[in-house]
């Protein structure tokens, strides 16, 4: 059963006071949807467009949930949408609805939603989002065919607020990373100077791909990869056994990462990758990428500053009868 106007409830067959039981969820005051839907964000979504303004569209953080994309944890992580500029301000539990005078020229239909365009998403959470945060949520895009960066560039607004790190971050992106945490490895080495290939094809002495790694120190046969849960699957190990010995067949060797060692040592990491390089150790090696780490969510310090972000599209309760108005040159 789709999400229905409380004053329409009859119409559906629905009594108000089975609107009020159970079997029913109120996500906005004026629309009720089922009980067993609470919690999916397509279907609150859908539920909220029915009391938003006609030409109301959700952006920023929705639209990346929406889309899949990889992005850090938030807790309690609002729904966002957003009116143009001269549109009707409509203030609502549950949604924080911004005035935006460009949101019109952005807005697309996604499984019948209405939300903004991959590239707008994009501009909109440069805003909030760290460097590191930025560019995994944009390889992930970018490996899933959402957006090219031309026209995220396209869509860059000169002096918008986040612009400056959304540049910095088109440089550092890469369509070809597959998980979000193949990205912060290789950006662990890329902030380093550390330059990677990813997605290298390993051949044999005819030129047959033998095996694939996540990415290579670029000019050595040493092989930089992201491990997962799934490694730990028998019939995955099984697999991981057979491939590493391809790669030792050809004289290449595999380092496996797990989330806390890049996390914990990124030092013994880039050590790793100079040990390859046949480089000396140099300890401020990696102090570009402990800075940037500092102020994403892969830190205590960068998750809770990105909450207190987030804090303010936050609608528990109804706000104040006050403007909340975006306006870009």
């Amino acid at each position: 059963m789709d999400p229905i106007l409380n004053r329409e409830a009859a119409s559906h067959g629905v009594t108000a006071k089975e609107l009020r039981g159970p079997a029913f969820v109120q996500p906005a005051r004026g629309v009720s949807m089922l009980a067993s839907m609470e919690g999916n964000l397509a279907a609150t979504c859908l539920a909220l467009a029915k009391v938003l303004p006609a030409d109301a569209t959700f952006t920023h953080v929705t639209s990346a949930q929406l889309r899949g994309w990889w992005l850090p944890r938030i807790d309690d992580c609002p729904i966002v949408a957003s009116t143009a500029g001269d549109g009707l301000h409509a203030l609502r539990r549950g949604v924080f609805l911004r005035r935006i005078d460009r949101a019109h020229q952005h807005r697309e239909s996604l499984d019948g939603l209405p939300v903004a365009s991959a590239a707008w998403t994009i501009v909109e959470l440069a805003e909030h989002l760290a460097l590191i945060d930025l560019v995994v949520v944009i390889d992930c895009a970018l490996h899933l065919g959402h957006v090219t960066v031309d026209q995220i560039r396209q869509t860059m607004v000169r002096g918008r607020r986040g612009v400056r790190v959304l540049r910095l971050a088109l440089f550092l992106c890469d369509e070809r990373s597959e998980s979000r945490w193949e990205s912060i490895l290789r950006l662990l080495h890329v902030l380093s100077g550390i330059a990677v290939e990813p997605q290298f094809h390993v051949t044999n002495e005819v030129g047959v791909v033998v095996a694939r790694g996540d990415m290579r120190i670029t000019g050595t046969r040493r092989l930089a990869e992201y491990d997962g849960a799934d490694h730990r699957e028998r019939a995955q190990h099984e697999q991981d056994l057979r491939r590493e010995k391809a790669l030792a067949r050809q004289a290449y060797e595999r380092y496996g990462y797990i989330a806390s060692e890049i996390l914990r040592e990124p030092g013994r990491i880039i050590a790793d990758a100079e040990q390859a390089l046949g480089l000396p150790h140099d300890a401020t090696r990696i102090h570009r990428w402990m800075h940037e780490a500092r102020a994403a969510s892969l830190t205590t310090e960068g998750w809770t500053a990105l909450q207190r972000r987030m804090a303010r599209f936050a609608r528990n309760e109804p706000p104040r009868q006050r403007s909340s108005r975006v306006v870009d040159s």
